[in-house]
């Protein structure tokens, strides 16, 4: 797979940086702090699972620099995604998800989408923010929880660089490669990029949202698999709405060259308590909801044709 954007990105990164600069955690944190992907299981199905925004790892110098509590830094965090992932998992698909928090470097969003307001000092040229990013929710987010600001005071960019280089990029790395590999060795490949999304109590919420970026980044067929078993399954579902599919999906998907992704966000009052963040008794509902999807979607990739 060429990856051009993300050439691009090492660019930026080498003009950023004089020199060799160590990694952003220190002390404390270092010594605790888990690496910023997992990746378990091997390429043995053409499926492929991801969490990019299940990390919860809030490492004590993030919080501390936060004019929020923990409780609200982790408003925005799919919880227990890559658990929910465990049985699909089990049936062969390769799997891998973010450690660190989405409020502290957020994989889903280009690399330097960024506000440059947050930031003292010059910004770089290539800094390139757009509308997302403007309003504070780019790869380093400046708000969280009813736009409430995340920082005390503006940030060194070099903050936001050493972020790119030592989370964003080792995310995006784990799973270009994975994607590359797991496409090479079985001619196609689809990514399911698993997501969580919260109940909206002023208007009925769909159970699960499945965004493909309006019909562009994976084979229609693989959409509407999924629309049917969970709908079979008892499931309410929207397509597109409210959520098409962020940078991982646009990015990644490339149906004509046999890359698909398909973003799946469920609702998390499904199986866990917003308010306290503990799992609730449907969790294995909700795992075993997952397995029979993926079983599907492995039946529509062991069976020809694709759109090529």
């Amino acid at each position: 797979m060429k990856n051009i954007a993300h050439t691009l990105i090492r660019r930026g990164l080498n003009r950023v940086f004089p020199g060799d600069i160590a990694p952003l955690a220190t002390g404390a944190d270092t010594m605790t702090a888990p690496a910023p992907v997992v990746f378990s299981g091997g390429l043995t199905t053409p499926l492929v699972l991801a969490s990019p925004h299940s990390g919860r790892f809030y490492a004590d110098s993030f919080v501390q620099s936060s004019r929020q509590s923990l409780a609200l830094l982790r408003s925005g965090e799919d919880s227990f995604v890559e658990e929910l992932a465990a049985d699909a998992h089990a049936l062969g698909p390769a799997l891998l998800h973010a450690t660190f928090p989405r409020s502290f470097c957020d994989v889903n969003r280009a690399a330097w989408d960024l506000d440059p307001r947050m930031f003292t000092g010059p910004i770089p040229a290539f800094v390139k923010a757009t509308h997302r990013g403007l309003s504070g929710l780019g790869s380093i987010p400046r708000i969280v929880a009813d736009n409430r600001s995340i920082y005390r005071t503006r940030l060194p960019f070099m903050e936001a660089a050493l972020r790119i280089r030592d989370y964003w990029m080792p995310y995006h790395a784990a799973l270009a490669d994975t994607l590359t590999k797991t496409q090479a060795q079985h001619g196609l490949c689809l990514l399911l990029d698993l997501h969580s999304m919260p109940d909206t109590p002023d208007a009925p919420s769909p159970d699960f949202v499945l965004g493909d970026g309006h019909g562009t980044t994976c084979d229609g067929r693989f959409i509407q698999t999924a629309e049917d078993i969970l709908r079979a399954l008892g499931f309410k579902t929207t397509r597109n709405d409210p959520y098409a599919g962020g940078y991982v999906t646009r990015h990644y998907g490339r149906p004509s060259q046999g890359l698909h992704v398909l973003q799946i966000e469920m609702r998390r009052g499904l199986y866990m308590d917003e308010t306290t963040r503990e799992k609730t008794e449907n969790f294995s509902a909700i795992q075993k909801a997952l397995a029979i999807l993926a079983k599907a979607l492995l039946d529509d990739l062991s069976t020809p044709p694709l759109r090529s």
